[in-house]
C-alpha cells in the first residue's frame, strides 16, 4: 500500500478503481463530479471506461448493463440526481445483482450547489438498499472497497453517502500500489433474474428482505459501526458528523461520555444500538440534514425496552435545516450535558469558516443579457412574458423568473401555465444541457398537444454550473475525444416544432430585437436557441 494525501472526492475514486470497476457514469453536480474528474483524469492509464451521461437514469442504466454482464461499476449522482434514477431504481432493488454497482450520492446539506436541502436517505430506505456514510477520506477509500464485497456478496446495489464538507476533507490515504484489474465474473443469462414481473414481484420482495437482514448481521459485526468508551451519557455520531465531533471533543471522550460511532445508516445495526443505549441514562444524536437516525433509534429503544433519554434534531437540540456546523455541535453537547469539556471552541460567528468552498462557474456568465433582450422585446410588443427557468446557470438570474423547479421541467410548468389559461406568453428558459437531459420528453408532448409557449436554449454548449463538463451536444465525450455532436435544432425539427430560430448573442442589436420580437407574435410553438459565447 502507497500513501497520499487524497480529499473525500479522490479516495471514493480511488477506493471504486482499486476495486476493479470497469465503468464509471454520472451527470455533472457537486457533491460527486469531483470523483468522477479524478477517473476522468486516470481513465486512459487504468483501463476503465468513464463518461458523462446525457442524465442520471441513464447512467445508472449504463450501470446496470455492466453489472449483468459481469463487471463492476460506479454511478456518481448527487441528490437531485437520486430522483432522476428512481423509476428504474425501484425494480432493480428486486433484482439479485451480478457484478457489484455501487451509487455515490453526493447529499448537499445547506443547498450549496442545489434548489433544495435534500435528505437522500429517506429514499434509500424506501428502496429498501443499503446506505453506508464515512467520517473522512481514509474511512471513504476503504468503505467504498468494502461496498462492493457487500454489493456482490449480498446481490444489491449499495449507495455510498457524502456531503460536499465531506469531499473537501484531506487526510493521508493507504491506496494500492499497482494497478488493480477489472473484475469479470462473466455474463450471466439466468431466466426471469433480471427480469421483474407481476407474477414474480412478491416473490422477489421477499428475497430483497432477506438479503436486507442478511446485510443487518453484517452491519452489527462492522468495524464502521463501533463503540468508543463507556459511560452512562452517550453520543451516537454518523459519518462525517463524526468527524466533526472529534474536532470539538479532541481524540477522547470526556469523562462519562461514551460514543457509538455509526457508518451504516440504512438497514440499522439493531444489535449494537441496543447495546449501546442499554448503558445510556441520555443520549445525543448527531447526523446530517433530517432525523432520519433519531426517530428509527427511537423505535429500537421502544422495541427494546432502554429507557435512555435520546435528544436530537426533533427534540431542537441540533438544527433540523441546513448544514451541521461544529458550533451547532457544540451548542447540542451543552444543552444536553452542562459543563462537558471540548477541546475547542466553535462559534456562530465563525461559521463561515467551517463552510465547504465553491468554485463559482457564473462568473461572466451572460444569460441576464440574453433576459434583457426577451423583455426589451415583450415591451416593444405589450407583453410581459411569464418565464419559467430550469435549475443550472440560470441561478444568476433567478430573481427574474416567475418560476424554476428540476432540470427539465421548465416546459412542461409552462405549458401547464398556458393551458390553465394564462394571459400572458408563458416562456420556458433553459440550457442545453437540459435539453438532452430531461426536456426531450416535455418537448415531444407539448409538440403532440399543440402547446403555444416559447421555448429559449441557452446553448453555451457545456454544463457550466457544475465545471463546463460535455454534454452530447458539444462534440467531446469526457476523455476530451471527439464524438458525435447532436445538433438541437435538427432535433426539435424532428420533433415536430414549427417555428426554430437560431441566433448568436452577439449579433448586432437589431437582428437580436427582430429575432426576440418575431418569436414573441408567434400563436403557436416556438423555439428561440441562444449561442452563447464571450464567457471569460
Amino acid at each position: 500500500m502507497a500513501k497520499k494525501m487524497l480529499n473525500g472526492d479522490q479516495a471514493m475514486a480511488y477506493g471504486a478503481l482499486d476495486s476493479g470497476i470497469r465503468l464509471a457514469a454520472g451527470y455533472p453536480g457537486s457533491p460527486s463530479s469531483g470523483s468522477m474528474e479524478t477517473l476522468i483524469g486516470i481513465a486512459e492509464d487504468s483501463g476503465i471506461y468513464v463518461e458523462w451521461s446525457s442524465n442520471e437514469r441513464v447512467a445508472l442504466e449504463m450501470g446496470i448493463g455492466t453489472s449483468i454482464a459481469g463487471h463492476r461499476a460506479l454511478i456518481c449522482s448527487k441528490s437531485v440526481g437520486l430522483n432522476v434514477m428512481m423509476d428504474p431504481l425501484m425494480v432493480l432493488n428486486l433484482t439479485p445483482l451480478h457484478g457489484g454497482l455501487v451509487i455515490l450520492l453526493g447529499d448537499d446539506p445547506g443547498g450549496y450547489g442545489s434548489q433544495n436541502d435534500q435528505d437522500s436517505r429517506a429514499l434509500a430506505a424506501a428502496l429498501e438498499m443499503p446506505i453506508l456514510e464515512p467520517a473522512g477520506p481514509a474511512e471513504g477509500y476503504a468503505m467504498m472497497r468494502e461496498a462492493y464485497a457487500l454489493s456482490e456478496r449480498y446481490q444489491i446495489p449499495v449507495f455510498m453517502r457524502e456531503t460536499r464538507s465531506f469531499t473537501q476533507q484531506e487526510e493521508w490515504v493507504s491506496v494500492a500500489e499497482d494497478a488493480i484489474e477489472a473484475v469479470d465474473v462473466d455474463l450471466i443469462r439466468e431466466p426471469f433474474r433480471f427480469v421483474p414481473v407481476p407474477t414474480n414481484a412478491v416473490a422477489k420482495h421477499r428475497s430483497l428482505h432477506e438479503r436486507i437482514e442478511s446485510v443487518r448481521f453484517w452491519a452489527d459485526r462492522s468495524t464502521f459501526n463501533r463503540f468508543e468508551g463507556k459511560g452512562h451519557h452517550g453520543i451516537i455520531a454518523a459519518g462525517f458528523a463524526y468527524r466533526k465531533l472529534r474536532d470539538v471533543l479532541g481524540d477522547e471522550n470526556p469523562d462519562g461520555i461514551g460514543l457509538l460511532k455509526l457508518g451504516v445508516h440504512f438497514p440499522l445495526p439493531i444489535r449494537i444500538i441496543t447495546e449501546f443505549m442499554r448503558n445510556c441514562q441520555d443520549i445525543l444524536i448527531l447526523e446530517e440534514n433530517e432525523p432520519f437516525l433519531e426517530s428509527r433509534i427511537k423505535a429500537i429503544a421502544h422495541e427494546a425496552g432502554c429507557p435512555a433519554k435520546i435528544f436530537g434534531k426533533e427534540s431542537d437540540r441540533i438544527p433540523r435545516e441546513g448544514e451541521l456546523f461544529r458550533w451547532h455541535i457544540q451548542q447540542g453537547l451543552e444543552a444536553v450535558f452542562p459543563g462537558i469539556k471540548r477541546a475547542r471552541q466553535y462559534r456562530e460567528e465563525n461559521e463561515p469558516r467551517e463552510r465547504p468552498s465553491k468554485k463559482d462557474y457564473c462568473v461572466g456568465c451572460r444569460y441576464d443579457e440574453v433576459l434583457d433582450a426577451l423583455e426589451a422585446a415583450a415591451k416593444s410588443l405589450g407583453q410581459r412574458p411569464l418565464l419559467v427557468g430550469d435549475p443550472g446557470c440560470l441561478v444568476t438570474v433567478a430573481d427574474r423568473l416567475d418560476a424554476k423547479y428540476a432540470i427539465g421541467s421548465a416546459i412542461g410548468v409552462a405549458d401547464g401555465l398556458s393551458k390553465a389559461g394564462a394571459k400572458e406568453r408563458c416562456v420556458a428558459v433553459f440550457g442545453d444541457s437540459a435539453f438532452f437531459h430531461t426536456a426531450l420528453p416535455a418537448l415531444c408532448n407539448a409538440v403532440h398537444n399543440r402547446s403555444n409557449i416559447l421555448m429559449v436554449i441557452l446553448d453555451n454548449k457545456a454544463t457550466a454550473t457544475s465545471g463546463f463538463q460535455v454534454n452530447p451536444g458539444v462534440g467531446r465525450d469526457a476523455g476530451g475525444q471527439d464524438a458525435p455532436a447532436l445538433d438541437i435544432e435538427r432535433i426539435a425539427h424532428a420533433c415536430g416544432v414549427p417555428h426554430i430560430t437560431t441566433c448568436d448573442l452577439d449579433a448586432p442589436q437589431p437582428a437580436l430585437d427582430r429575432t426576440f420580437k418575431q418569436a414573441l407574435s408567434q400563436a403557436d410553438l416556438t423555439m428561440i436557441i441562444v449561442r452563447i459565447g464571450g464567457r471569460d
